[in-house]
């Protein structure tokens, strides 16, 4: 048996030890929990085919509960068809919770318990893995490469050179090959290339073989017997072959490294520029800023300046804090947040909000910093951006298992294919050297990758227009959804709604306003805002002090002002409090409703006695999204808070498929509940904090929000732009992902399935076509480089038609 110590979180009666217990049963292997209700400490114990505590942990919160941890974020070394793999190992490491890792950046983010392990524990342990930590900022631009440049080139160039001087007795007559210098340009690419070698024979002795195991493999392999052959171990017979001599395996080699070493050298760089944006994004929170201190200004790091601190920014500068523009005006590029390049003038004496990431293109401004660090948007549109990597699309969590599957297939296929053609051929060479060309042809990098990488370009995609993405899965889910369902207010509207007309049933306007506006003050919703702005536009008081403020979500709210008690909201509201509305008040209600207004009831001591007519015109872009959205086979409806009349007038204005009305925030969650158990896919678009428990539930969560809302916003994907074209993008874009992703898999299929066979001599009896190990090695470069250059095509693709 195996015990596990864990503290659970929110744990405080026997109940809650019951709804745990109850959970933990289904995961394989558990046999008996113990837990102190009073401080939440738990001892789990489990048979010794448990192999981590990942299945524990996610069983725990499936319950609704939470275990004390802690999270560590490190950037590390590894190879794409490594991931699942590395996963594998670091759960098993003693007080790993979950690990999730993304191949494309190579960001492991591991959750522990820090009562079975601490941060310097697990990196001791990732280094007895062999998984070499190391800093994200300089991997940005690695110090090294430059060096890394030269030796990747000199070694392309040498194998180069190799395979050509060792063919240059096929073009020039006479001419012979030293053999003894290929040896010395075969073993100059061998050093030059130890890293890849190196790298390649620890993953194979970690029983994780690699890309650059099958290349370090076959490369050494090459080498080792054309060694043996010039020093004449192996007698020379096994040479009579007309397209095999000892110089073939020296240019294999030699070739093989050559060709590789290039090859990565391109891909890094393409990697490169294809993350390049998120890279932005990060050297925003680490660059420099000049504080005002007084009448002095001092440059100091971004990390120093605190909030209610003053930063003077310059023409040509990024602004680097979020703030308020207290001095002078200058126009400022948002297009990092919005999308768009259009510049947005912002004054001191207006007040004007500005965000880090911004810069400013003319003028000169102070900014009062009000969000700083990590808390700023661009900052969490940075860890946005890297969270979303980490959660995989299912189709590469396939990919991944497959890639795992595939070096070992591949080693044994070699192997294989060695034995078969020296049982029918008894030549030693060629037997060896078909099987370094099946190892230099496989490539199963371009399915480690295939997903992924078009996963983070899509990602940074979005973000470049305005929509932050917040799971890798998303595009996926996207793609597979079959309603889309919105809610009215502030998001198929512009969210600014205004009081058309107040009418009073009995009493004078000014003085049910009074107590009306106190009560609304209280109050953060659009509609409560509106009607403050009224009152503040008429001059009515709304400085009264209410007392016994409660509010209603979807419903409205009350409160007790000078003795009044004061309900304000829709008719449901006052059902609910047990007031009378008349039959006339009620076609008031419908004719407000009819006309594309929202009513909203006023009651005083549980009479009503007047009603606020507030309208919201519709966004200009909401019917042309609609109905790209229709054409796609999705249907679309509404789910809204407003009466039915409203609902259903901007229903049939926009051709929607269907409505519904009167709906408070739990409706919402309820409505979609019974449509995801009916089987349909929905993605929910509203405010990501009022209509937060509809996203949750929602199999696509889309929040329409201010770009200065990110951080309190629900949601897979926040439209920072606040425009709902965004979707209208997202829906475009996912199914580009979508497109991409499948090419590159099939590419990688077919690449893998075609030239494998030709490596292993198919052609060669009949045709007497062989694929060398050096032309087989730059095959596989070739497919490697062509599925990142087939995922940087999203980058110039147009997503907006």
């Amino acid at each position: 048996m195996k015990e596990f110590k864990v503290r659970i979180v929110g744990v405080d009666c026997p109940t809650c030890v019951y709804s745990i217990r109850r959970n933990l049963s289904r995961v394989k292997g558990f046999r008996k929990l113990d837990v102190d209700v009073t401080t939440g400490d738990a001892v789990i114990v489990f048979d010794e085919n448990v192999r981590g505590l990942r299945e524990v942990y996610r069983a725990i919160r499936d319950a609704g509960y939470d275990v004390f941890k802690e999270n560590i974020e490190v950037y590390a070394d590894f190879e794409p068809e490594e991931v699942s793999a590395i996963e594998d190992r670091i759960l098993r490491l003693k007080g790993v919770l979950d690990v999730d890792t993304s191949s494309n950046t190579g960001l492991l983010r591991v959750r522990i318990n820090p009562l079975e392990t601490s941060r310097s524990e697990l990196f001791k342990e990732l280094g007895k893995l062999g998984i070499s930590i190391r800093d994200f900022r300089k991997a940005i631009r690695p110090e090294g490469e430059r060096r890394k440049l030269l030796m990747r080139l000199v070694a392309f160039i040498l194998g180069l050179s190799a395979i050509v001087y060792s063919m240059s007795s096929m073009f020039i007559a006479g001419a012979e090959v030293n053999i003894y210098l290929l040896l010395l340009t075969a073993l100059s690419v061998l050093l030059l290339s130890y890293s890849i070698i190196i790298r390649g024979y620890k993953a194979l002795l970690n029983r994780t073989p690699t890309m650059d195991s099958l290349i370090s493999i076959s490369s050494t392999m090459s080498f080792l017997f054309g060694l043996a052959l010039t020093a004449e171990i192996i007698p020379h017979e096994h040479l009579a072959h007309n397209h095999v001599q000892t110089s073939s395996f020296f240019e294999a080699s030699a070739g093989i490294l050559g060709f590789v070493s290039f090859g990565r050298y391109l891909e890094e760089r393409l990697r490169y520029r294809a993350l390049k944006h998120l890279k932005e994004l990060e050297k925003v929170t680490y660059g420099k800023a000049r504080l005002v201190i007084g009448g002095d200004v001092k440059e100091v790091d971004v990390n120093e300046v605190s909030v209610n601190d003053v930063v003077e920014v310059k023409s040509g500068d990024r602004v680097p804090v979020d703030g308020v523009v207290i001095d002078g005006w200058g126009y400022v590029d948002e297009s990092a947040f919005t999308g768009e390049a259009k510049p947005v003038l912002k004054k001191g004496d207006l007040r004007d909000y500005v965000l880090a990431g911004s810069i400013l293109l003319n003028g000169y401004i102070k900014v009062r910093a009000t969000r700083v660090k990590e808390d700023t948007v661009i900052a969490h549109i940075a860890e946005s951006a890297k969270e979303a990597q980490l959660h995989k699309p299912e189709i590469q969590r396939v990919a991944d298992r497959v890639v795992g599957l595939l070096t070992w297939v591949v080693i044994a296929l070699a192997l294989i294919t060695s034995l078969m053609w020296y049982l029918f051929t008894r030549n030693l060479s060629l037997s060896l050297l078909f099987a370094a060309s099946v190892l230099a042809v496989t490539c199963p990098c371009p399915l480690g990758i295939a997903i992924p990488m078009v996963t983070s370009v899509g990602v940074l995609k979005a973000s470049m227009k305005g929509i932050l993405v917040r799971r890798g899965d998303v595009f996926e889910r996207v793609v597979l959804a079959d309603t889309v369902i919105f809610d009215k207010t502030g998001t198929l509207t512009f969210g600014h709604p205004q009081v058309r007309k107040v009418t009073v049933f009995n009493g004078s306007e000014g003085s049910l306003m009074n107590y009306v506006c106190s009560v609304e003050k209280r109050s953060e919703h659009k509609i409560a805002n509106a009607i403050v702005d009224y009152c503040n536009g008429n001059g009515f008081n709304t400085e009264l002090n209410p007392t016994n403020v409660e509010f209603f979500p979807g419903l409205g709210l009350i409160g007790d002002v000078d003795g009044y008690n004061v309900a304000v909201g829709n008719v449901e509201l006052m059902k609910r409090l047990g007031i009378e509305v008349s039959e006339e008040v009620l076609k008031l209600v419908d004719k407000v409703g009819n006309s594309g207004g929202t009513p909203i009831l006023i009651s005083l001591n549980g009479t009503i006695v007047g009603l606020i007519e507030v309208v919201d015109n519709l966004r200009e872009e909401a019917r042309e999204v609609v109905e790209s959205i229709k054409k796609m086979g999705v249907k679309v409806g509404i789910a809204s808070g407003d009466v039915e009349a409203n609902v259903t007038r901007v229903a049939k204005e926009l051709n929607m498929d269907f409505s519904e009305a009167g709906l408070r925030p739990e409706d919402k969650a309820d409505l979609i509940s019974r449509m995801r158990m009916n089987g349909r896919k929905v993605i929910f678009v509203g405010d990501g904090v009022n209509d937060a428990i509809a996203i949750g539930s929602s199999f696509v969560g889309v929040a329409a929000g201010k770009s200065t809302d990110i951080a309190k916003n629900a949601g897979d994907v926040v439209l920072v732009s606040n425009n709902l074209r965004g979707l209208k993008q997202l829906f475009n874009l996912s199914h580009k992902v979508r497109k991409r992703s499948l090419e590159n898999l099939a590419w990688a299929f077919i690449y893998n399935g075609l030239l494998i066979p030709v490596a292993a001599g198919l052609l060669y009896p009949h045709y007497g076509i062989m694929l060398k190990p050096e032309w087989a090695a730059f095959s596989m470069v070739l497919s490697d480089i062509s599925v990142i250059l087939n995922s940087l095509r999203l980058t110039i693709e147009d997503t907006s038609k």
